[in-house]
């Protein structure tokens, strides 16, 4: 399972799991959640949002910080939110995200 939790006020995130949908390169779940996640972190640095990432595609893990944080990209991370919770509608034996 995906495990996914963001800052209240979207200043970071942090993914964590595989989904488990399918085998390595079938699993249509982690692709999608793999996608965004590009998309966001390069769409946040070209807003100028300055931050912290790790990534751990091992363990997969990453998670990513705002050490300046800016609006747009806030309003970006609030979108990947949204964005995952309809994955997490969709599948829901597969993607869990919450706000802390």
């Amino acid at each position: 399972m995906i495990r996914a939790t963001f800052e209240r006020d979207f200043s970071g995130f942090s993914l964590s799991g595989h989904a488990g949908y399918a085998e390595a390169g079938e699993d249509i779940v982690c692709a999608a959640v793999s996608a965004m996640t590009n998309l966001v972190v390069n769409g946040a640095d070209a807003f100028g949002a300055v931050a912290e990432v790790s990534a751990d595609s091992e363990g997969a893990q990453v998670v990513y910080r705002m050490t300046k944080p800016c609006a747009e990209a806030e309003k970006l991370l609030s979108v990947f939110y949204e964005e995952l919770k309809q994955l997490q509608t969709q599948y829901p034996a597969y993607v869990r995200v919450r706000k802390i």
